[in-house]
């Protein structure tokens, strides 16, 4: 009898050493929560970026969540994306980049459902820090409390949820007014006064800036992966079929997306283009050729380099009415405006000459004669010299 109580209370102290082991070896040195504006907005993408982008940078060790705000003021609108964990700066990346951006901003909520996901035991908080990191844009908050209100909910959860927490606020492209309201918010958490962005640029290098931990900033930021895009770099990546070819005029976007030229010491008229991807943390090669297909590239970052890419042709509308965006960065609602505006103007006779020469802002509407075909079998076309628009209207009469 005494033998079994002996080897039971061998047991019970080694199962509460291996415990309390692993209570002492699980929990994180950092956990950092990033709660993003998800409110309808045309420039989300950009956040979504910045997001992957300072995940990406972090520390494998450290525990990263992903939450969201944005929608009714009453009730639902904010949501756990990624739970809490180590080593999942991919998938914070993906969600970020899969939300749908809806509703109004609302922020606060965002705050306290974020104070009282750190409330838990589990997932285990951090050893050192316990960071925020909330990126507001187009917006603070459109629920409308007065900023007494919001110091006193926040400091109440703070106070509830029994741990220090490390806010940091970020606002992209806000407003004067937005601004003010964010700086309130800002105050009632004790948080350090919001960094601001104007470009999507601006909002990556200050995001990786604001995430990494304060004391691993000396070795844990790193560089721009557009920074280490060396001609020898990308040679190893994507090498062209010329003797003596290197990459140089090379232009980086979002340190996601790379043009670059590619040529021979000869310097051929016609330059090898190549796009690369950073990708899995290196340069991969994309597309090559002199002459471009758009491709997974977003519009956007062709806009940026000021390339002329091959688009396939989009149908804004179909039917007697066709409108097409052959050419350029315009969308569907302008390409369909510009072509009622024109349609307008030809009915109400404004259109100059047998060619219905018509101009509307940075646009120029006609009705042009092509080789080979009569002059009423050709659509309508109007474009716009800034970015290289060309919409068609109707369609050939062959």
């Amino acid at each position: 009898m005494k033998r079994w109580l002996l080897m039971a209370g061998a047991v019970v102290v080694v199962l509460g050493l291996v415990s309390g082991g692993l209570w002492v070896l699980l929990p994180p040195d950092h956990r950092t929560t990033f709660l993003v504006d998800a409110s309808e907005s045309a420039d989300f993408g950009e956040v979504a970026d910045a997001v992957g982008t300072a995940a990406s940078n972090m520390s494998a060790d450290d525990s990263l969540a992903l939450r969201r705000f944005g929608g009714a003021c009453d009730a639902g609108n904010t949501a756990e994306l990624v739970p809490p964990g180590t080593g999942q700066a991919a998938k914070i990346s993906a969600a970020a980049r899969a939300i749908t951006p809806s509703g109004k901003a609302t922020l606060l909520s965002g705050i306290l459902a974020a104070i009282d996901d750190f409330a838990r035991t589990y997932p285990f908080r951090g050893d050192k820090t316990n960071r925020v990191v909330v990126i507001a844009r187009g917006g603070a908050d459109a629920c409308g409390k007065s900023a007494e209100e919001v110091r006193a909910i926040i400091k109440e959860h703070i106070a509830k949820a029994g741990v220090k927490i490390d806010f940091r606020f970020v606002g992209h492209k806000l407003n004067r007014d937005q601004v003010k309201v964010l700086n309130e918010i800002a105050a009632a958490a004790d948080a350090q006064q919001p960094r601001l962005t104007k470009n999507s640029a601006e909002l990556v290098t200050t995001m990786k800036e604001v995430s990494v931990p304060a004391d691993l900033v000396a070795k844990e930021v790193k560089t721009s992966p557009c920074d280490a895009a060396t001609p020898e770099v990308l040679l190893a990546a994507h090498k062209p079929q010329v003797d003596g070819a290197r990459y140089f005029d090379i232009k980086c976007e979002q340190d996601r997306y790379l043009l670059a030229k590619a040529n021979n010491e000869q310097r051929f008229s016609d330059d090898l283009i190549a796009v690369f991807e950073f990708k899995d943390d290196t340069w991969q090669y994309v597309v090559a050729g002199t002459d471009l297909p758009c491709g997974q590239v977003p519009k956007d970052v062709w806009q940026k380099w000021d390339f002329r890419c091959n688009f396939d042709p989009v149908v804004c509308r179909d039917g007697e009415s066709k409108i097409t965006v052959l050419e350029g960065w315009v969308d569907c609602t302008a390409a369909i405006d510009i072509a009622d505006r024109y349609n307008a103007a030809i009915n109400a006779q404004q259109a100059q000459g047998q060619g219905l020469f018509w101009t509307y802002g940075e646009w120029s509407c006609s009705w042009p004669y092509e080789d080979g075909l009569a002059h009423s079998q050709v659509p309508l076309k109007c474009g716009r010299k800034s970015d290289r628009a060309l919409v068609q209207i109707g369609d050939y009469q062959w």
